[in-house]
């Protein structure tokens, strides 16, 4: 260690770079000692007022080197004095080492826990620290000032920009909190107590018995009183003396999980031999966590059980002894209370009769069967599945309606609860899935999971998770029985192997539902684990298989941060997965979604044709979740009293994510249910009673607010099928100090299709029209010319257009015209496949090449015989630049038109099973009086129903918009690229046709709608 002026012994980070902000001149530095790494010092150097860390690294040798990339010279040296007097010149630094910076007019300390009254004031930071007495800090993968973090010699990518420097003024502390009488009474006793307990000479060094006397004495013993006064659970300062002594415990506690490891390994023999990352545990560059050391001096017993079982295997393999007594008891390890599938499902509703009169009558859903049943006082009906027409939800004031088309008649039942309509429909959903004919989904469930396991090895029983069963919007326990077809599982700081983890959740899955299952890929970074399972009857409907990950850790080279994703086509659906971890820390909101947008812009998924669009326009499905750890931006006190008040909504307010989305910084055109449930961090491990806001380090108590840092987020196509069922999380396992969330879809799929019989060689015979195309973007470039590039997963390659046409300039925007666009020629000319595709249209500057924004026009709602309109946002990275709109129509040749007619009045494009449930129009609407829609192969049937249903009634479809249900944040907001509309535009004279009815819900939140 030096004596120098430059070393500081004792200075956090935070406190370093406020010296050198302080110091203000290029070349000022100072050296610290690494609390993760022994041997090891963190250098930070101001330059061009940024603070620039970097790491002085034990080497092989005994000496000391600044660490750099591969590849890439190291320079050594005997002692960090030697050291630093040899890079008083830039070498490989981005200045030299000329202005030594003293410890000088250190920030305040600030209390751990916000109090009222005569005590501390309410109003402190979440990113505020307390300082203990502690020999070193580690370097931490980021600052609360977002400086960027870079290493020698290469550029790499610069360091996000800073915020603002206006730091909110702490509030100061007193010297003396003037203490009760009661508090002063307890002192004494303890005081009374120690001493007797020093007469005894128990066996305790002298040095922990004074540091002891000192906390008793002091203030920190006054700072835990307060924490407990005012409604905290944590002891922070206590737990301080521990640390230091437990600091020799996590090293004898790596060299035994070790040595269990390598035992392991030995008896897995599996399992080929390679570098397994569980040895390297103390490299992860990771601060010393008390809370860690202790949760795993608790896995060190399943640990041993899981070598031990290993070893038991092995034996009995090598030996070929009988292994049915460990299979009896292997079964017996759960007994499930579940409601089985073939169980009945019964409900009491009210249904309208003759003159509007009410019965009280049960109805009766049999999966098993595919039945519905009505018992009534004078007898029961029954129908079966494929007597049941339609269903349509309506929420007409205070009643929770559901309207019922038969085959004979329309009954109408009413509600008590919403709940219990929703259950009713994903029940009658999943009957009709269950007994369809069809030998191709068009729909698929899918479970989506994410948990910061805590570097913890989880319990043996995660049923509560897989089935969506804890807190918040959770599935009804009649649903358990029926799997997903897909599960994704993306979990964070993982305490098991990739290899064990995987083995654990399929044999989860499998004991579950008792049904085979396929494992369809996974993936790591570092302790980031993402991976896919699917029904074993799906497993040769996945194709396009790729994985990546991007790191965001220190100087974006470190894995600890990042996320890791997955992407294929199920069927002829693409979909992409990304699991992530993003920056901690309450004061570091910039850093977060810096993160995102570095995944987004450098993951290598997806399509290779669609590559010069922006990253989240290539997937028909995509998910973003993880621990991406926003935070509220309230002080403690104030959430644990609005969780007691269960003000959730109030909390959302507050909520760093829902604030950066809404100002479209972050996840913009991303979806997410309605929070229901406590936040998911952070909670004391064993329990979810107390939420453990103080996490106690070697060298500070840092505060960590309860927030919902663990997230799943989605954003689908315009007009495609995607239904949220649940969003919450667990409340029995407690392993670690995030709980894990859970969430449930339905979401629409397109089948690899095959034309029909007898169309052969049609590629040409089908042709997509766009004419009288506009654009309006937001600001001008001093560019003249633009062109039109179509892409489509119907189309054979890109299609271009000419230049524009005209052009007008305004004060900050343009507008851009095409007259006509060369015709588009689809590789199959049915209706029934082209119904389904999307063109993705980008305007393309042509003096410099770029790409200045996109959009994606949905041809579901397009006709045959005359265009339609059609309007679409533009956006450019997310960010909304401009509208669209033009005129698009399919044209045909004569056979083909009356085969195209016939399919888009009803009578031969396949009606879609989500189709099957829809949403009846608004209260007082006319269309709300016959909610029916005529479509798909039910025509004929239901024109038998003339006497009851009137012609040419619409209903608005369950799923007018990307993805339903659409919260009211991005119904709000203005420039949501998911807000588009069609008009139709008559050509010649001809009787006017029924439309829609355009959307006014602007604001309105249609989660309630659409749940089923």
């Amino acid at each position: 260690m030096s004596d120098k002026k430059w070393f500081h012994r004792q200075t956090s980070r935070s406190e370093a770079e406020e010296l050198l902000y302080k110091a203000g001149l290029d070349g000022s530095f100072i050296v610290r000692p690494s609390g993760s790494i022994q041997g090891a010092y963190a250098l930070s150097l101001l330059y061009k007022n940024n603070v620039h860390t970097y790491r002085a690294l034990p080497t092989e040798d005994g000496m000391l080197s600044i660490q750099t990339f591969k590849g890439v010279q190291q320079r050594k040296f005997m002692t960090i004095d030697e050291l630093v007097d040899n890079n008083k010149e830039a070498h490989g630094l981005v200045c030299g080492l000329t202005n030594p910076v003293g410890a000088t007019d250190l920030p305040p300390p600030v209390p751990p826990f916000p109090v009222l009254g005569n005590r501390i004031s309410n109003n402190v930071n979440d990113n505020n620290q307390h300082r203990v007495s502690s020999p070193g800090f580690p370097l931490s993968n980021s600052s609360p000032r977002n400086a960027s973090i870079t290493f020698p010699i290469g550029t790499g990518r610069p360091g996000p920009p800073l915020p603002a420097r206006d730091m909110p003024e702490l509030p100061k502390i007193p010297d003396q909190i003037v203490p009760t009488n009661q508090e002063l009474r307890l002192q004494q006793a303890l005081l009374c107590r120690f001493e007797n307990m020093q007469m005894m000479g128990l066996p305790v060094s002298s040095n922990f018995q004074e540091e002891i006397r000192t906390y008793l004495n002091g203030k920190n013993w006054k700072s835990d009183v307060t924490t407990i006064t005012v409604g905290g659970s944590q002891c922070a300062q206590l737990q301080s003396l521990l640390v230091n002594e437990a600091v020799t415990l996590q090293s004898e506690l790596d060299v035994f999980m070790e040595k269990v490891e390598f035992l392991r390994v030995l008896f897995d023999v599996s399992t080929p031999l390679c570098t397994n990352s569980s040895f390297n545990r103390k490299a992860n560059g990771s601060d010393f966590d008390l809370e860690q050391v202790l949760g795993r001096l608790t896995d060190c017993s399943q640990v041993v059980q899981i070598l031990n079982k290993t070893a038991h295997t092995t034996i009995e393999k090598g030996l070929n002894l009988s292994t049915s007594n460990s299979r009896e008891k292997a079964s017996k390890r759960k007994n499930y209370q579940r409601t089985a599938l073939m169980l009945k499902k019964r409900f009491e509703v009210k249904m309208e009769g003759a003159l509007k009169k009410t019965t009280q009558v049960k109805v009766e859903l049999d999966v098993a069967r595919g039945t519905l049943s009505i018992h009534k006082p004078e007898g029961e009906i029954l129908y079966n599945n494929n007597r049941i027409l339609q269903i349509i939800k309506h929420n007409k004031g205070k009643s929770i309606k559901l309207e019922v088309v038969f085959d004979d008649k329309k009954r109408e039942f009413c509600f008590e609860e919403n709940q219990q309509r929703e259950v009713f429909c994903q029940l009658i959903q999943q009957i009709r899935n269950s007994h369809s004919k069809t030998s191709e989904p068009d729909q698929i469930s899918i479970f989506c999971g994410t948990w910061n396991m805590g570097n913890a090895l989880p319990p043996d029983d995660l049923s509560s998770w897989l089935l969506c069963s804890g807190s918040g919007r959770v599935l009804d326990p009649s649903l358990h029985s029926i799997p997903h077809d897909m599960y994704v599982f993306g979990t964070q700081e993982s305490g098991m192997t990739e290899k064990d983890w995987n083995r654990k959740i399929m044999e989860e899955i499998g004991q579950i539902f008792n049904d085979n299952f396929h494992l369809v890929v996974h993936a790591s970074l570092w302790q980031m684990r993402i991976v896919v399972i699917v029904k074993e009857e799906h497993k040769h409907r996945i194709s396009h298989i790729k994985t990546s990950d991007v790191k965001t850790g220190i100087a974006n080279t470190l894995g600890n941060k990042g996320a890791v994703g997955v992407s294929f086509f199920f069927g002829g659906t693409p979909f992409c997965f990304i699991n992530s971890h993003l920056t901690s820390g309450a004061e570091k909101c910039t850093r977060r979604n810096n993160n995102y947008h570095d995944i987004i812009s450098q993951l290598a998924l997806g399509n290779d044709r669609f590559k010069q669009f922006y990253f989240t326009n290539r997937f028909e499905h995509i998910f973003f979740f993880g621990d991406l750890n926003y935070r509220l931006n309230l002080g403690v006190e104030d959430i644990l009293r609005s969780l007691k008040d269960n003000e959730l909504r109030h909390l959302q307010e507050y909520d760093q994510l829902r604030i950066e989305k809404n100002a479209a910084k972050v996840l913009s055109g991303f979806n997410e249910d309605e929070i229901n449930f406590a936040p998911t961090y952070r909670y004391e491990r064993g329990t979810r009673e107390h939420y453990a806001h103080l996490k106690v380090k070697t060298t500070c108590v840092k505060t960590n607010v309860p927030s919902w840092c663990d997230r799943v987020m989605w954003k689908s196509y315009p007009e495609v099928y995607n239904i949220s069922r649940s969003y919450g999380c667990t409340d029995d396992i407690m392993s670690s100090d995030h709980s894990p969330v859970f969430s449930s879809f339905y979401v629409g799929v397109r089948t690899q299709y095959v034309p029909k019989q007898g169309v052969k060689n049609d590629a040409s015979a089908a042709q997509i029209l766009l004419s009288s195309i506009e654009v309006k973007l937001k600001r001008g470039s001093g560019r003249k010319s633009f062109s039109l590039a179509f892409h489509s997963d119907c189309l054979p390659h890109c299609e271009k257009s000419e230049l524009n046409t005209a052009m007008e300039e305004k004060d900050s925007s343009i507008e851009l015209k095409w007259a006509k666009i060369p015709a588009l020629k689809p590789i199959i000319s049915d209706l029934e496949y082209l119904v389904d595709q999307h063109l993705l249209i980008g305007i393309r500057c042509e003096d410099d090449g770029d790409y200045i924004g996109e959009c994606m026009v949905p041809l579901r709602k397009i006709s045959t015989d005359h265009p339609k309109r059609f309007s679409q946002p533009i956006t450019h990275k997310e960010e909304h630049v401009g509208d669209i709109t033009g005129l698009l129509n399919i044209s045909c040749p004569r056979g083909f038109r009356l085969r195209a007619n016939a399919m888009f009045s009803g009578g031969g494009i396949k009606e879609k099973t989500y189709e099957f449930i829809q949403i009846g129009g608004s209260p007082g609407s006319k269309e709300d009086d016959h909610p029916i829609i005529v479509g798909g192969d039910r025509k004929k049937e239901m024109r038998n129903l003339g006497k009851f249903i009137p012609p040419m009634q619409v209903v608005r479809s369950s799923y007018p918009s990307p993805t339903f249900p659409r919260n009211a944040e991005s119904s709000n907001h203005e420039n949501s690229p998911s807000d588009h509309s069609y008009e139709t535009v008559e050509i010649a004279p001809r009787k006017p046709e029924i439309s829609p009815r355009p959307r006014n819900n602007a604001g309105r939140n249609r989660h309630d709608e659409t749940r089923h």
